[in-house]
């Protein structure tokens, strides 16, 4: 499944300060719904402060998509 979301709510590192936290966790709130909903216990994505975001607020783990393709062809 392929997620329409537009923004995990991290914005490089505006989501991990302490005061901006929660409207970083807020504007992902859609994307981590959408991870949890699929039931997935993998999400892609190609950039990593977001994989650190979708990873915290989703619970599952994340990877960049060429490692699928690294691991794939070993």
């Amino acid at each position: 499944m392929e997620s329409q979301s537009d923004c995990c709510g991290i914005a490089g590192t505006y989501g991990v300060k302490t005061e901006k936290y929660q409207i970083g966790m807020d504007v992902g709130a859609g994307l981590f719904d959408f991870v949890r909903r699929s039931e997935s216990d993998l999400a892609l994505c190609d950039s990593e402060t977001c994989r650190w975001q979708i990873t915290h607020g989703a619970g599952v783990a994340s990877k960049h998509p060429i490692e699928i393709l690294r691991e794939a062809y070993g």
